[in-house]
């Protein structure tokens, strides 16, 4: 590929979407814009593909300066992203066929395809902040498309959190590019390993990328977000948008630079609490794709496990980097493929939702890390790094691995069994030829992409990896019976945690706290005023303070106003500290 073809291909790749979504503006021009809104994905992929490494096209007009480019770990990413993008593109012109908001749904869809696809071409900290806030407001239409009530509340979650995390980001990115006094990722790295900021900026973009990526307590959204989205705008979100947390950390954090043992411990601790954490909740729900959002969760909880373990030894850098994106295209791949399985299997009848269902397996056999699967393949890579890391880690991250397989395939045998049951409620007509076709072609990029993508070479056929990688999903299955008797017999039934989990703890104390505030601003606070009215005197001041009063209470005592006041107070002060460092 010529300079010149590679130049444009970048572009493309961005603003195919881009301009597709403008078209669809133009009333006649949305024809054409909605039936190439699907392929806009298409010179993304290309460019993974065919496209060099290492080549970046520079626009210095742009921004700070913008650099778009393609090295091994973007490749990856962009490959695995292009790919689920374009499959769910065509699988939502089935999907949504004769339904309305069609529109809306595809002029979000390429937004937030755009700012995804942005991101990993991104080399500076400019370019990648604007294309990560693109995908996540743009989402934000995705969840709340179908405008139910659960659509509203997810989304009202979502867009806070996502607030939230873009104004952590942006003091991290800000502080980052002033430390290193550039905006290219390679100087903010080396920069960052001597910062005096340096754990401040690791915070913010812990909770910044965290959010997007499922971290522990910052993952409420997941299981909120997935259950009320359309089932190809669930496949991109679990599948792809929330790689993009995932490769901030990869482009931002000093790995590779210095050891950071502090840092790596806390990684890896929040990684193995949400591989349990994830399980443990998911196995109580109900519905299948609140399942694998909990999946999702647990599922990401090793990918921060391993950037945990990059902080920790920074010799091992390049293995885990090619590790960790392996990995994620292995889950982006296999999730993707198990959410519009939900799609397929559910409104599908007969033969048909017999041979669809059985179809399910592969997936999740993959998720689950069965022998000669693309999981297999990712987390043996992953567990040959971990044994390299210092003690104790090793020992103890090594010995939990197999166990999280257990408890994947645990979660993933739940899954399977509820797809079998007849659905509850039927999506509005049967699975169209073209969701099945494109389905079909993403189960074979889930058998087949990974091992091509894999490092070489890879030593995976001894006894000892393929019977590690079998007894967990072997012994998966007596214990599963074993529990359904013990159900039957004793005539249990697990009480569903509802999803969302922690938001209902939280939920509760924001409600104390706002019934104790409403009390303090009806009863303490003006009675205070008034002492402080009497005591000044109404006469000595043109200022009519009662109703100054009374307008600052309702003001305050309105949470969301509150809030929003926070989090740009919150911004102040992260400007004035990136301006002071």
């Amino acid at each position: 590929m010529s300079a010149s073809v590679f130049d444009l291909a970048l572009l493309l790749a961005v603003l195919a979407p881009l301009l597709l979504a403008a078209a669809m503006a133009l009333r006649p021009m949305r024809p054409a814009a909605l039936a190439l809104a699907p392929w806009a994905a298409l010179p993304a992929l290309l460019l993974a593909v065919f496209g060099p490494t290492d080549a970046v096209l520079h626009l210095p007009w742009l921004l700070l300066g913008t650099a778009l480019g393609l090295d091994e770990t973007g490749r990856v990413f962009l490959l695995f992203t292009a790919l689920l993008w374009l499959i769910s593109g065509v699988y939502a012109s089935g999907y949504l066929a004769g339904k309305e908001g069609r529109l809306g749904f595809f002029a979000y869809f390429l937004v937030a395809m755009a700012g995804n696809l942005g991101l990993i071409l991104a080399q500076d900290l400019a370019s990648f902040y604007l294309c990560f806030a693109l995908m996540s407001f743009a989402s934000y239409g995705l969840v709340v498309h179908q405008r139910t009530t659960e659509a509203l509340r997810a989304g009202r979650v979502y867009i806070l959190l996502v607030v939230v995390g873009e104004i952590a980001l942006f003091a991290a990115l800000v502080l980052a590019m002033s430390a290193a006094d550039a905006s290219d990722f390679a100087a903010v790295r080396s920069a960052l390993a001597e910062a005096e900021s340096r754990d401040l900026i690791l915070a913010l973009a812990l909770v910044g990328f965290g959010i997007k990526a499922g971290v522990l307590a910052l993952h409420v959204w997941l299981p909120l977000a997935h259950p009320v989205a359309p089932t190809p705008a669930s496949a991109v979100l679990s599948g792809a948008m929330i790689k993009a947390g995932l490769l901030g950390w990869l482009r931002l954090l000093p790995l590779g630079e210095l050891a950071l043992p502090q840092w790596g411990v806390a990684f890896v601790v929040l990684g193995l609490a949400a591989v349990f954490y994830g399980v443990a909740v998911g196995l109580t729900q109900r519905d299948p794709k609140t399942l694998l959002a909990y999946s999702s969760i647990s599922q990401m909880g090793t990918l921060t496990l391993a950037v945990g373990l990059a902080l920790m030894a920074p010799e091992l850098y390049p293995g885990l980097t090619a590790a960790i994106g392996l990995y994620a295209l292995h889950h982006g791949l296999a999730k993707g493929a198990l959410f519009l399985g939900v799609g397929v299997v559910g409104p599908a009848r007969g033969r048909e939702r017999r041979w669809t269902w059985l179809a399910l397996w592969l997936p999740a056999l993959a998720l689950a890390g069965a022998p000669l699967t693309s999981g297999m393949l990712a987390k043996a890579l992953v567990k040959a790094e971990a044994l390299r890391v210092p003690a104790p880690w090793d020992s103890l991250v090594t010995a939990l691995l197999p166990w999280a397989a257990l408890a994947t395939s645990l979660l993933l045998g739940r899954f399977l069994l509820q797809m079998a049951r007849p659905a509850g409620k039927a999506e509005g007509h049967g699975p169209t030829r073209g969701m099945i076709a494109a389905w079909l072609i993403l189960l074979l990029t889930v058998a087949l992409v990974p091992w091509w993508v894999a490092p070489r070479p890879v030593n995976l056929w001894s006894f000892e990896t393929m019977l590690a990688s079998a007894w967990p999903v072997l012994l998966a299955v007596p214990i599963m019976l074993g529990t359904a008797w013990a159900v039957r017999r004793c005539r249990l039934r697990l009480p569903a945690i509802p999803a969302g989990d922690l938001l209902v703890p939280v939920g509760l104390t924001l409600g104390l706290v706002l019934r104790a505030a409403c009390w303090l601003s009806e009863v303490a606070l003006p009675a205070a005023r008034e002492a402080v009215l009497s005591g000044l005197g109404r006469a000595r001041t043109g200022l009519d303070w009662p109703r100054l009063g009374e307008r600052t209470e309702a003001d305050l005592s309105a949470w969301t106003n509150a809030l929003v006041v926070l989090l740009l107070l919150g911004l102040i002060a992260a400007l004035l500290g990136a301006s002071h460092a």
